[in-house]
């Protein structure tokens, strides 16, 4: 079930949140909202897209450990039906994985699912901006953490 904020500017940014853990989801959407982001959370990947209005949003930030649709069978579902945004997608994966080449190809971006809020706008701005890298080193912490 996809849930939108109604009181954001008329010219706030779309970002669609996919996340299964409630909690952490209504967290992000909160920080979203409040930095002024219009936003489109679900629980699931099929809800996402399930959605038309999802397609309109230039990021999507998806934890990729979900039932059901795995993430990257997500964003390339998305892509033909015609999304040309970005992803942010939470996970740890190793340097050389499959995933992380995918993610590579297209400019999404692979963060570790703890990250904090400051260093995710960061890769949000960094994204819709079309410069975001395809990963930060794993263990790196950035002084823009906030965990």
């Amino acid at each position: 079930m996809q849930n939108e904020t109604s009181a954001v500017s008329l010219g706030a940014i779309g970002v669609s949140l996919v996340d299964g853990d409630t909690a952490v989801r209504h967290a992000r959407q909160l920080m979203l909202r409040s930095e002024d982001y219009a936003v489109r959370s679900y629980a699931t990947c099929a809800a996402l897209l399930a959605d038309p209005r999802a397609r309109d949003y230039p990021c999507i930030i998806l934890d990729m450990e979900m039932e059901a649709i795995d993430g990257l069978a997500l964003l390339r579902e998305m892509r033909t039906s015609g999304w040309r945004g970005r992803a942010l997608l939470l996970d740890g994966l190793a340097p050389g994985s499959p995933m992380l080449t995918e993610a590579e190809r297209h400019g999404d971006t692979v963060l570790q699912r703890g990250i904090g809020d400051r260093a995710l706008l960061v890769a949000i701005a960094a994204s819709i901006n079309g410069d975001a890298p395809a990963r930060r080193p794993a263990g790196s912490p950035s002084s823009a953490d906030d965990a």
